[in-house]
């Protein structure tokens, strides 16, 4: 009873701090709210399901891992975290390492048919646009710095609702790096998971009723291919770094201030 009590003072607060309370999709609301239990369910009851999305989280931190490689021949035992954390070598440069691999998946064609496939998929749920949904999916494996390197190109264009929506998941998620960490505190792996997977609907549930969509988002067949294509695929990895760098600085700078 509380917990019900706790969701519907929550929404309440929501629908009270919107920005346009008329603009607000209920279907974005009630699809995300949706997908919320069906995500519990699988990941907490269905026993394949947590297998499944425990592989996709590992899969997401071998990459990261592999970036980390990366810092260790750059930086030596400056990035060994059994001598402490240092944000400047253990999460700054796995900006940039992000940053180039999605810009080779960009030059690849593999990012387009994922942001079809996932955010379609999400579209057709929520009835939102591609790129905040699949921001929102990558914000379940990634942090909140690396997932909007995966809709870079549609950033620009984006509506108030969208960029907000994007922020919101950033916020509302972990990275499935972190997840290791909490788990090695001591808490349930699989609460972890079911925390990280419905915290992506959650968090656009919540976007969508503070900041409505009142703009019309750019379609994904708009905007895919109007950037300029790289040479080949190591002029993709370098543009790729240099923007993760510029977005690496700015971040430290951003911390500092």
């Amino acid at each position: 009873m509380t917990g019900l009590l706790g969701i519907i003072l929550l929404l309440g607060l929501g629908v009270l701090l919107s920005r346009e309370r008329s603009a607000i999709s209920w279907r974005a609301v009630g699809g995300a709210f949706a997908c919320q239990f069906l995500v519990a369910v699988v990941v907490l009851v269905v026993p394949w399901g947590k297998t499944v999305l425990l592989a996709l989280s590992n899969f997401v931190g071998a990459i990261i891992a592999a970036g980390e490689e990366g810092i260790t021949f750059i930086f030596g035992g400056l990035g060994d975290k059994s001598f402490g954390f240092f944000f400047a070598f253990n999460v700054l440069p796995i900006i940039i390492f992000f940053s180039s691999l999605i810009a080779v998946l960009y030059y690849l064609g593999v990012m387009h048919w994922v942001i079809a496939i996932l955010g379609g998929l999400v579209k057709k749920a929520l009835g939102t646009s591609h790129a905040e949904s699949l921001s929102a999916v990558a914000n379940i494996f990634v942090g909140q710095t690396e997932a909007p390197l995966v809709v870079r190109p549609y950033l620009a264009g984006m509506t108030r609702s969208e960029l907000f929506a994007v922020m919101v998941g950033g916020l509302a998620s972990i990275a499935g790096s972190v997840m290791a960490g909490y788990a090695s505190m001591g808490v349930e792996l699989r609460y972890l998971i079911a925390a990280s997977f419905m915290a992506a609907p959650g968090g656009l549930l919540f976007a969508k009723l503070l900041v409505p969509e009142t703009g019309k988002p750019n379609r994904h067949a708009e905007v895919y291919g109007q950037e300029e294509k790289p040479a080949n695929v190591f002029d993709a990895a370098a543009q790729g770094a240099s923007s993760g760098l510029t977005l690496a600085l700015n971040v430290g700078a951003m911390l500092l201030a």
